[in-house]
């Protein structure tokens, strides 16, 4: 017993005999260099200008405009507005339709007098997955040609619809727009729009440069309708993007990114939001690791790296835990071995010129600047998340212990 707990006495650490120290220094490095260098390597492909590949289509296609919106129904009234006034789109070509989920009596009735298909679905608490099959559920397949899927705050440029177009008509079934952040109004949420970017040039333009499919985010996403109108009825879990890159990835379908189709969204902008937001987050990022850890050996053996590579990144840490992680081992290891420590601060130096190559152009840019001192409030609301998930967890797990002896 004495044994198991000399592990928490620093003196059994350094002692030489056992190599404790030295082995697990080891494996945990090598376990936070990998991802560090999968980032780095997506950084370097991410640099350089986007430039659509894509010439004009002699065909207008039809779409379908999904705009799925929980309980904020003036937002989503602006947004239908602003995507009717602004689009170069033919309106003979192109629908609109509202999942209205838990929307007062009075957005319902603004929404009635609008030109937009509302579809409000069976059950009043439900997922954005549900109520996007309870949409498609009132088409034929052979309807329209693409759906394109909006959050209730996006705005999209006045030009995408002509861009979706060609790129469908060139051959792209599944397509990624650039979400941009409209609300850089706090040190908040100017980070939390400089990660978002990030993530844009790294698991989007970047994947897309080195022939992997882009990531999706959940909105801003278009995709062949007969193909979706097949997918949607199959998918499972409350996050959108993930089971769609699940079903897109399993019948090898390739995910096209368009950085010049800009969509803008609102981000959270206090650090209690987006430890919300996180949280929710963590509810499929959990599910989605265990998913990932049961397939990627198969998927390796079967030669699919597409959806390997899709696994892998499941299997990251979030850029924020990853700092935290690589800054903590820094440090643990400068006080029990500094010799060992050099190595740690160069992994933390890669991670930072990884991101910073990784920035965009920009108001982001320039606003990042002079909110850098935000970092360590959302470093560490990333990590309570975590906690918070694992006790709401354990309190949802008692609930249904006393329910079932009642």
């Amino acid at each position: 017993m004495n044994e198991i707990f000399s592990i928490f006495n620093p003196d059994w650490w350094m002692d030489e005999n056992n190599n404790a120290l030295q082995i697990t220094d080891a494996i945990l490095f090598l376990f936070l260099c990998l991802p560090v260098l999968y980032l780095f390597i997506c950084a370097l492909f991410s640099l350089g200008k986007y430039k659509n590949p894509y010439p004009p289509a002699k065909e207008t296609h039809r779409f379908l405009i999904l705009f799925t919106v929980l309980r904020n129904g003036k937002e989503v009234i602006q947004s239908i507005n602003h995507f009717l006034d602004t689009q170069l789109y033919p309106r003979d070509k192109y629908d609109i339709a509202v999942a209205a989920t838990q929307l007062p009596e009075e957005d319902l009735v603004t929404l009635l007098q609008m030109p937009v298909n509302i579809v409000v679905p069976d059950k009043e608490q439900c997922t954005k997955v549900y109520a996007i099959q309870q949409v498609m559920e009132r088409y034929s397949p052979a309807e329209y040609d693409m759906v394109i899927i909006f959050n209730s705050d996006n705005r999209i440029v006045p030009n995408a619809l002509n861009l979706f177009n060609n790129a469908y008509y060139s051959g792209c079934d599944a397509i990624q727009a650039h979400r941009m952040t409209e609300n850089l109004t706090t040190s908040i949420a100017v980070l939390n729009a400089t990660s978002e970017e990030i993530n844009n040039n790294i698991f989007r333009k970047a994947h897309t440069r080195m022939g992997f499919s882009s990531a999706l985010i959940g909105s801003a996403m278009a995709f062949d309708f007969a193909m979706f109108h097949e997918i949607a009825p199959k998918l499972k879990g409350s996050d959108i993007s993930k089971a769609m890159e699940t079903a897109l990835l399993q019948q090898n379908i390739f995910t096209e990114y368009m950085e010049e189709v800009v969509c803008y969204s609102k981000k959270e902008e206090s650090a209690d939001g987006y430890e919300a937001q996180r949280i929710g987050w963590l509810r499929s990022q959990y599910s989605s690791t265990i998913l990932a850890l049961k397939r990627l050996p198969i998927t390796l053996l079967r030669g699919e790296w597409d959806y390997a590579l899709k696994l892998f990144q499941w299997l990251m840490p979030s850029r924020f835990l990853l700092i935290a992680l690589i800054a903590l081992c820094a440090v643990g290891v400068t006080f029990l071995d500094w010799t060992l420590s050099f190595k740690w601060y160069t992994l933390l130096a890669v991670i930072a010129i990884t991101f910073l190559m990784a920035l965009p152009d920009g108001e982001v840019n320039k606003r990042f600047k002079h909110s850098i001192w935000a970092l360590p409030i959302l470093v560490f609301a990333s990590i309570f998340s975590h906690f918070s998930r694992f006790f709401q967890f354990k309190k949802k797990t008692k609930k249904l212990e006393q329910k079932k002896k009642e």
